[in-house]
């Protein structure tokens, strides 16, 4: 949503109203009169009943098919004569106000904001004071064009803007997003409180060590601690494809990349349980991005960014333009061009695995021949990657993107067209295009070496083990590039007060993964045991390293078709007001296509998780009702409830019941209940991540007999076993249950505070295990040959696992307009993880993870000023301090020793510098991260930062200039 004076649209979650009606305040002409349009106005047939004025203004929007946007305070008490007659919506309004003490002014063409009509002012019975210089000129108050609103979290259309939401509602509006400086929506979206990123180099690693193959590099966002399934992304209040390859260890995820953010109006965030609503993978929240539908003109925009070490380059072009049809029609058309440079860990000097200088331990891979008892290393590399001392160091985190490099292009329009005075269609299309690249360390591994071998360490003598990197191959990279298909057409039309929609949605999602520097165990063996391949010897044939290193190639495509039908309107009276109702259905078909290269399915490349392929598809039903209802003068009540079925599971009912009550006027009490069902999607069926190393175990009755055997000493005999998976097909669906309390306050349009504490349990949920967590519960894991012996252990997932999540959420704002110095904004939102307890089987522990590995507290504040042609933000990023290891253990010995238990808190500061020129040109220059501060992260696995939350660039710099015509 969006105002004349826009910087204000945050203060919308708590007093939607009052931020708007205050920015076009100046714009109002005489008590009781609507503001003009140049659109002719449309006449309609009005028949209102007299009676109280908030069900008269309800009739009003319902009938004429416009949005009249208030406080519920402000209609509170005061009733309507009633209307009947032809009028355009303005003058009906007009008439409907007239003794209210409400005046009205129209923000577009079906758009209007109520407020209360400013007292007359007495001319002073004392002579005009002495002229004064006049005061600073103040930020344009013309109307600005607000488009259809939709408030996330409900299917019941609002025609009063309420004041407070039933749900902890975020609010990121367009001005929000300008004043950021982020150029992608996954930058944007994970520096939110509360928010986890889940950065494309780290998805695409698989889980990181001992695995050394990059795959699925999409960007995703999750909310409070539970993972990307218990986030639901919706784009226009409609899922999306999601990205078309499966992460081993996220599984599906929404690819934030491929929607730039030139074409987002605003973001709305509801934290809390939302299955009843929107169905599965609401179980935490829901990110609803909204698009833009119209513009007046257009609009060109580039925007340069650099850091300031010079690198790590951003630029992007974007071109927007808005056109008036016949009839009332409208089109938008708009592209969006984005490139990006890579950044590489060894552009940073505190990326490094070498940790020796907090004290800790040096992880970089120290390559060379080791003796037998892995107590000596003769150092044996190539001779320009040795260091000044001679050793042979590989420091992986050097060779890791930290910023892929990227290039993004997309083209989007949205159609409108009214048809007559009841209906309306309209259709949008986005289409998208990523590409990028990641890179990490050449491959690497421990090679042994028999004593015939030629580069042996004795040649003729004993075997060898040789700490080996295949730097002749290359570094291991991956270029992905993602096509992004959304289609969605619709229609709606008015049948009295009720309004009937139907839409039709097409979304895909199509990925082409190419990964170089992998190595072929098939071809490893033989090019070794035959000599073609030696071994640092700087003169292996390109042919040879072609054959031990060949390109793999995964194909993925995730699609989405769905038709919604929904229907919504007055149903019956209570003694406090008229009930809302609103109802649909949803039928949609998910299809999966996964082909991964022949030699991942064979498990062919060394260190890499196997892959298998999939092809399947499966369909969905869901029926939803909702009731919005004043159960009091005070007391208002929302009931939804959702019967999901879903292709190969049982149907499932996840109801949800939310209560609002007005304590007093400028203080609001808010509450939920709520359930939540996720069936496990065609992205479940996966194979988990292991290693492929045989395993040791003791033989016992737990075991049985074992094929391969050996005795470690006297009386005690292991099993030798291999290690694979497999992927289970009978998995159950996630459970949860969630609630929300909490309650704003707002003495005045200048301030307000909202403060909201959630708890949130999951159960059944899906998690990797084994026979060695449990050989009774997970007897499915031991593999037996024909004869019944034991040769293997299988890692598959399993319903096994809870979490229960509980914290707090506020959100503060203070707003102060001045005649002399402009407009001040203060605003501030914080959460706080007071409880992260996972439990991964029944008879497991529960422990505590809040605080662990990742903050318990984040916060964003933000100081705005506002003067003439002039607008200044101040950000301010807050991570708390974080521990590491693990809750039900001591602080790890090498840690202790150090003193590095616990990262410490960390705050980032952001300055955003914009100035409007005329009514042409609007040029704007932001810097991130002004003190340039440098990642402390003391775990040394991850190498001196953390992906998730850490901004690798320092001090950036983005420089943005928009041309309107």
């Amino acid at each position: 949503m969006g105002s004349g004076d826009r910087r204000a649209a945050p203060m919308a979650r708590v007093r939607y109203a009052l931020a708007i009606s205050g920015a076009f305040c100046l714009g109002l002409s005489a008590p009781g009169a609507v503001a003009s349009a140049a659109a002719a106005p449309t006449v309609t047939r009005f028949a209102i009943p007299a009676g109280p004025l908030d069900d008269a203004l309800q009739a009003l929007a319902t009938q004429s098919r416009v949005q009249i946007l208030y406080a519920p305070n402000l209609v509170l008490g005061k009733r309507s004569g009633g209307l009947r007659g032809e009028l355009s919506p303005a003058q009906a309004l007009e008439r409907l106000l007239r003794g209210s003490g409400l005046n009205a002014m129209r923000v577009n063409d079906d758009t209007f904001v109520l407020q209360s009509a400013p007292p007359p002012i007495a001319k002073p019975p004392r002579p005009a004071p002495r002229p004064r210089p006049a005061p600073p000129p103040l930020r344009s108050t013309e109307p600005t064009n607000l488009g259809t609103v939709q408030v996330t979290g409900s299917h019941i259309p609002r025609s009063d803007l309420e004041s407070v939401s039933v749900s902890p509602m975020t609010l990121i509006s367009r001005e929000d997003i300008e004043a950021s400086g982020h150029q992608t929506l996954f930058e944007l979206l994970r520096f939110q409180p509360g928010m986890i990123g889940h950065h494309p180099v780290d998805v695409a690693a698989e889980g990181g060590q001992p695995y050394q193959q990059l795959f699925a590099a999409a960007a995703t966002t999750s909310l409070n601690a539970l993972g990307p399934r218990g986030t639901l992304f919706l784009v226009d209040g409609q899922r999306i494809a999601n990205y078309g390859l499966i992460s081993a260890e996220l599984g599906g995820l929404t690819d934030l990349e491929g929607i730039p953010l030139s074409i987002v109006e605003r973001i709305e965030i509801i934290r809390g349980g939302a299955s009843a609503i929107y169905g599965a993978d609401a179980m935490a929240g829901v990110v609803n991005i909204i698009l833009k539908k119209d513009q007046q003109g257009s609009e060109v925009t580039a925007r340069l960014g650099i850091s300031d070490r010079n690198d790590a380059k951003q630029r992007r072009i974007s071109v927007g333009s808005g056109f008036d049809l016949r009839r009332g029609g409208n089109l938008l058309l708009s592209a969006d061009y984005f490139q990006q440079d890579a950044l590489y860990g060894s552009q940073r000097s505190w990326r490094t695995m070498d940790r020796s200088g907090d004290g800790l331990r040096d992880l970089r891979i120290q390559l060379g021949y080791l003796s037998d008892d892995n107590t000596r290393l003769w150092a044996y590399c190539p001779r320009q990657r040795r260091d000044q001392k001679g050793y042979c160091p590989l420091d992986t985190a050097k060779w890791i993107s930290l910023q892929p490099e990227a290039e993004r292009r997309s083209f989007y329009g949205h159609w409108r067209q009214p048809i007559g005075a009841d209906s309306e269609v309209y259709a949008s299309l986005r289409l998208g295009e990523v590409s990028q690249q990641l890179q990490s360390a050449p491959f690497y591994a421990n090679v042994f070496l028999p004593p015939d071998h030629p580069d042996a360490f004795w040649p003729g003598g004993e075997p060898t083990t040789l700490q080996y990197a295949f730097y002749d191959v290359g570094p291991i990279r991956t270029r992905s590039q993602a096509r992004t298909i959304d289609l969605n057409l619709g229609a709606k039309t008015y049948r009295g007060d009720w309004e009937w929609s139907a839409s039709v949605g097409h979304h895909e999602n199509d990925v082409t993964n190419r990964i170089d520097g992998l190595v072929s165990l098939s071809q490893f063996y033989e090019l070794a045991g035959t000599l073609d391949y030696r071994f640092n010897s700087g003169g292996n044939a390109r042919e040879v390293l072609d054959r031990l290193s060949p390109r793999a190639t995964a194909r993925g495509r995730a699609r989405l078709d769905q038709l919604s039908l929904g229907v919504h309107g007055p149903w019956f009276e209570l003694p406090a007001g008229r009930t809302r109702v609103a109802a649909g259905l949803e039928l949609s078909r998910d299809s999966l296509m996964n082909q991964p290269d022949p030699l991942m399915e064979d498990h062919d490349f060394a260190f890499s998780p196997p892959k298998v392929a999939v092809d399947q598809s499966r369909n969905q039903a869901a029926f939803y009702a909702e009731l919005s209802a004043p159960l009091a003068q005070r007391l208002q009540g929302e009931f939804a409830l959702r019967a999901d079925r879903r292709q190969g599971y049982n149907h499932r009912v996840s109801p949800k019941l939310g209560l609002k009550w007005n304590a007093l006027d400028t203080l609001t009490f808010r509450g939920t209940l709520a359930s939540g069902y996720r069936a496990p999607s065609l992205f479940e069926l996966r194979r988990p991540n292991v290693d492929g190393n045989s395993l040791f175990v003791v033989q016992d009755d737990t075991t049985g007999p074992c094929r391969n055997t050996a005795q470690v000493e006297a009386g005690v005999e292991v099993c030798m076993l291999a290690r694979s998976a497999f992927e289970n097909n009978q998995l159950k669906p996630e459970t949860s249950r969630s609630r929300t309390l909490g309650f704003v306050w707002s003495p005045d349009e200048r301030f307000s505070l909202a403060l909201d504490y959630f708890d949130i349990r999951r159960r059944n949920e899906i998690l990797k295990v084994n026979a060695l967590d449990d050989p009774e519960a997970f007897e499915r894991s031991f593999k037996h040959d024909g004869n019944g012996l034991l040769v293997g252990i299988d890692d598959y997932y399993e319903n096994i696992g809870t979490t229960d999540v509980r914290g707090w959420e506020i959100d503060a704002e203070y707003r102060l307009q001045t005649q002399r110095y402009g407009r001040f904004s203060l605003r501030l939102s914080g959460n706080y993880l007071d409880r992260l307890v996972r439990r991964n089987a029944p008879d497991a522990p529960a422990l505590d993870y809040a605080g662990y590995n990742g903050p318990d507290r984040t916060a964003l504040a933000g100081l705005e000023w506002a003067y003439g042609r002039w607008a200044t933000t101040l950000s301010m990023r807050a991570l708390g301090p974080s521990k590491i290891g693990r809750p039900d253990e001591d602080c790890p010995k090498v840690y202790a020793a150090a003193g590095r238990c616990s990262n410490p808190g960390s705050a980032t500061v952001d300055l955003n510098l914009a100035y409007t020129g005329d009514t042409h040109w609007r040029f704007s220059l932001n810097v991130h991260d002004l003190g340039d501060r440098r990642p402390v992260n003391y775990d040394m696995l991850k190498g001196g930062y953390d992906i998730a939350y850490d901004d690798p660039r320092g001090r950036y710099y983005l420089l943005s200039a928009s041309y309107r015509f």
